[in-house]
């Protein structure tokens, strides 16, 4: 393959194991697309609409509001005109109409003299309203790429396209709406003239990145392809687009449209009408597309306040309980957040925590709206449809899907749906499994970021690689971002070779103090002209610990560790240990939220009541690591049992603190008990489930307001590592070693 050899492990380590199928994958000119005639349906699609064209027959192109039907309609509409039709188009407004066709837009098409209605990116589920349609005289083309009917029926439409008809593996599978839109347009004319439609290739680029659509074979080449034709000659509104984010068109890859063109498209179909960005898509004039553009940025500010709050919100729920990052899917919900835009923030928090992620904007009592993006491997449509009634409408493919819900129908549809998804066999491994290689620190430069841009773009099916570089010291941080969200690591390796890597949404954990693994992904940028690289951490490892010293680096003799923090019913959980073990064999270290006594359940100790046995339930987050050594070497279990559900929200918060400790103060003082015995300050540290050194600068802020600053970061600390024990690897927490 040429250039380092890392490329050719890599693509060797995906299953490209010849060169004809290596260079097929690097380079649109060495393969070989499916021809369109091989898409069920499209035969019968295009005779009706050669049919339409040739009668002056009207018509009309219904899209959807998403980005992948914003481009897949203004494809049919400038590939229909291309061929002499009389075609416009309609997009549902999306604040009084759901996903598909509806009838008063079919009534209005009739009245209208639309003959024909073709649908793009929906239809393929929407069964009553083509019976409607019908009966009103008109003929649907349906062209959608979404999951058909778990029962397979097809619509009655005069024909139906659509790749899930295809079997699994054809190279058309995987194509999404505008994929299937432009399939459909090549099979209008001669294949000797389907190459004539190319210039609209970079609508179809659009859609497939947007759409989160699974870049393999055909759907690879087409967005190869159609990365080209945008860098060489962006149509008007993208140009404008372009402008507005500050992109320079040679220089645009996939980042650059998932993260800046797409929500700037998304925005206009969550908070206006969806047919603005066809106007914009379709338009010549470049002044139009100017004013266009103008009037999306406006939209897009208005999405980012939105989407942020959302974020914020859903980001904070997960600190609250960190648990649920221990589901194979995250489900979050709120009743105030905006529906328009969970599905972009369902897809951030997907991605960085590389799992399926569902948010559900649902108010009491009423019919809430939930939106869902996936991983590769899971299907999260098929898991979401298989809630049953749980569940009141559902569309979608294995990557995205929407629904709706009821408010109180919630928690059972997140029991349900972690449940179906834990009992999947993963398809692809995480990207937190897949270290591809490991590179020296010294050679993480722009020279290698340009060679793993060969295997680009990257998306689902073609993750960017994930490497490893060993043995690394953190030399210094800095905070990033609005109130320092993120942060910088400046690493070196042994030779003294520094360079910086994001750490994006780390402010809450703690970076490693002794020498560190560091898994990244390499980037590289390119601002006024000018390239760079960009390291983005994706997790960091103990260099010192390995599997077969582990057990020499824990507190005491050997002793397993069963991670049950993931249970949704941690009584349940309890109750089967303690049935597996015996009541008497088992005991519980709980000091923030005691679990007894309720049946046979051992009632919960602090850290200063625990003895040897041979169980030992950790039912609360620890303060800090020193408290977890103390409580393993006076327990002296031979199985540990994490059960550490999370903190309330104004646990370890400075005035809730106060409170507690002036009525220990106050119950000490009336029994004539000093605060200067150590026996006393332990006695309330394990009582509210504290560090001794908090207690002890709990006691100066209340006597001295000056002290208040150090009762802040000791209580910051300790907040901190309770969320690093309920999110962290079971290993690394309970890594620990006895206090000297």
């Amino acid at each position: 393959m040429g250039g380092h050899p890392l490329v050719a492990e890599i693509l060797w380590a995906r299953g490209f194991t010849t060169l004809d199928a290596a260079r097929a994958f690097l380079d649109p000119d060495c393969y070989t697309p499916a021809p369109a005639t091989d898409m069920p349906g499209l035969a019968q699609a295009a005779e009706r609409l050669q049919s339409a064209i040739a009668g002056g027959e009207r018509i009309r192109v219904w899209g959807d509001f998403d980005v992948d039907g914003q481009t897949a309609a203004s494809l049919l509409v400038l590939g229909l005109q291309t061929l002499g039709a009389q075609v416009d188009y309609t997009i549902p407004d999306r604040a009084s109409h759901s996903h598909g066709l509806n009838k008063p837009g079919i009534s209005r098409a009739g009245d209208e003299g639309v003959r024909v209605l073709l649908t793009c990116d929906c239809g393929v589920t929407d069964f009553e309203e083509i019976a409607f349609a019908r009966r009103l005289g008109l003929d649907v083309v349906v062209s959608d790429h979404h999951d058909l009917d778990p029962s397979q029926r097809l619509p009655d439409a005069a024909a139906v396209v659509n790749p899930k008809r295809l079997p699994p593996g054809h190279p058309l599978a995987n194509l999404p709406g505008v994929g299937v839109a432009y399939k459909l347009v090549e099979g209008l004319v001669h294949p000797s003239l389907s190459g004539s439609f190319s210039s609209l290739l970079d609508l179809v680029a659009l859609g497939i990145i947007a759409d989160v659509a699974y870049q393999r074979d055909d759907t690879r080449y087409l967005l190869q392809r159609g990365l080209a034709q945008l860098r060489a000659a962006p149509r008007p509104g993208i140009r404008a687009l372009l402008r507005a984010a500050d992109i320079e068109p040679a220089f645009m890859d996939a980042e650059d449209i998932g993260f800046q063109i797409g929500p700037r498209l998304n925005a206009v179909g969550r908070l206006d009408r969806a047919e603005l960005c066809v106007q914009l898509l379709t338009t010549e004039d470049q002044s139009h597309a100017d004013r266009l553009a103008e009037r999306i940025e406006g939209l897009n500010e208005q999405r980012k306040v939105l989407q942020r709050a959302v974020e914020d919100s859903a980001f904070e729920q997960i600190a609250r309980d960190p648990s649920l990052l221990r589901q194979p899917v995250i489900v979050l919900n709120a009743p105030d957040w905006h529906p328009s835009v969970i599905g972009v923030v369902a897809s951030t928090v997907s991605g960085r925590y590389d799992k399926p992620a569902i948010l559900i904007s649902a108010r009491p009592g009423e019919i809430g709206r939930g939106s869902a993006r996936s991983v590769n491997g899971i299907d999260i449509h098929a898991a979401i449809v298989a809630q049953g009634a749980l569940v009141e409408t559902s569309g979608g493919h294995p990557m995205a899907a929407g629904f709706g819900i009821r408010s109180e129908n919630v928690p059972a549809f997140r029991a349900g749906i972690s449940a179906y998804i834990s009992r999947q066999p993963a398809v692809f491994s995480s990207q937190m499994e897949r270290e591809e290689a490991v590179v020296a620190w010294r050679d993480v430069n722009l020279e290698l970021a340009d060679q793993i841009e060969r295997l680009a773009p990257f998306g689902p099916g073609n993750p960017r690689p994930v490497l490893k570089s060993e043995r690394l010291r953190i030399v210094r941080t800095e905070p990033l971002g609005n109130n320092g969200k993120h942060q910088a690591l400046y690493l070196s390796d042994d030779e003294g070779h520094i360079a910086k890597a994001l750490w994006w949404r780390s402010a809450q954990q703690p970076a490693p103090e002794d020498a560190c693994n560091l898994c990244f992904t390499l980037h590289r940028r390119t601002y006024r002209g000018k390239p760079s690289v960009q390291i983005h951490v994706a997790r960091l490892e103990d260099a010192g610990a390995s599997n077969d010293r582990r057990a020499a680096a824990l507190v005491g003799s050997r002793f397993g560790v069963l991670d049950l923090r993931g249970e949704l019913d941690r009584r349940a959980a309890l109750n089967r240990i303690i049935a597996d073990y015996g009541a008497g064999n088992v005991q519980v270290w709980a000091e923030l939220d005691v679990p007894g006594p309720s049946g046979q359940e051992p009632e919960g100790r602090s850290r200063l009541q625990l003895a040897p046995a041979p169980v030992l339930v950790v039912w609360s987050a620890p303060p800090g690591p020193d408290e977890l050594a103390d409580a393993l070497e006076r327990a002296k279990p031979q199985t540990v049992v994490l059960l550490a559900a999370p903190v309330a929200p104004d646990q370890d918060q400075p005035d809730p603190f106060l409170r507690q400790l002036i009525g220990m103060l106050k119950v000490a003082e009336r029994r004539g008990e000093s605060v200067d015995d150590p026996t006393i300050v332990a006695r309330m540290a394990a009582r509210v489930g504290q560090r001794e050194a908090t207690i002890r600068a709990g006691i100066q802020a209340r006597d001295s307001s000056a002290h208040r600053d150090r009762l802040a970061y000791l209580l910051d600390e300790t907040r901190a590592y309770r969320r690093y024990f309920q999110t962290a690897a079971a290993d690394e927490v309970m890594r620990v070693r006895a206090r000297d």
